[in-house]
């Protein structure tokens, strides 16, 4: 579709398919001056990585649920209250992780706990050094650093846009 000269093309992409453990399917587009359309079809992919490369091995308990609501709501398929089980990749990161729905991970003997801020930025793409960063300049208020998860649930995919910036500055597709 063309519109003031642009030649507009969307689709929906998933982290999974793009190396991240995390179920975010989101709509891109891409205009190009011109009749020229985006073919997203050769975008270079990635086997979506196992979820325990990117989780901590040892968790401070302020991440533990606590809170009935969140607790009762584990393993529940209802809209509203539900807390799924993270296994082999997290849902879509949220802005706010501490709230149902949500997902938890089984830590074992009923102890659940939520993704850290750092988590969650690394199911995003970040790299550690990006996380400390921007945890440096942010303000812990509370038991979490919201600013840090904020960021991350509003944020779109790294890999994605890497993907996308391959094929638009360095012409490098996949072999379809």
């Amino acid at each position: 579709m063309a519109w003031l000269g642009y030649t507009n093309s969307y689709a929906v992409l998933d982290a999974r398919d793009f190396g991240l453990p995390q179920a975010r399917q989101r709509v891109f587009t891409i205009s190009i001056l011109g009749n020229e359309k985006f073919i997203f079809d050769d975008l270079i992919k990635s086997p979506m990585r196992n979820i325990k490369e990117f989780l901590l091995p040892d968790v401070p308990e302020v991440y533990d649920v606590t809170q009935p609501s969140v607790y009762n709501a584990i393993g529940k398929k209802g809209v509203v209250r539900r807390a799924n089980i993270i296994k082999d990749y997290a849902y879509t990161i949220t802005t706010r992780q501490d709230r149902t729905p949500t997902q938890v991970i089984d830590c074992g003997g009923g102890r659940y706990r939520y993704l850290t801020e750092r988590e969650c930025w690394r199911l995003q793409g970040y790299t550690d050094a990006d996380f400390d960063a921007a945890a440096a300049v942010q303000e812990k208020n509370g038991r979490y650093t919201m600013p840090l998860y904020w960021q991350a649930g509003n944020s779109i995919a790294v890999t994605i846009f890497e993907s996308i910036f391959r094929k638009i500055i360095l012409g490098e597709t996949a072999q379809v």
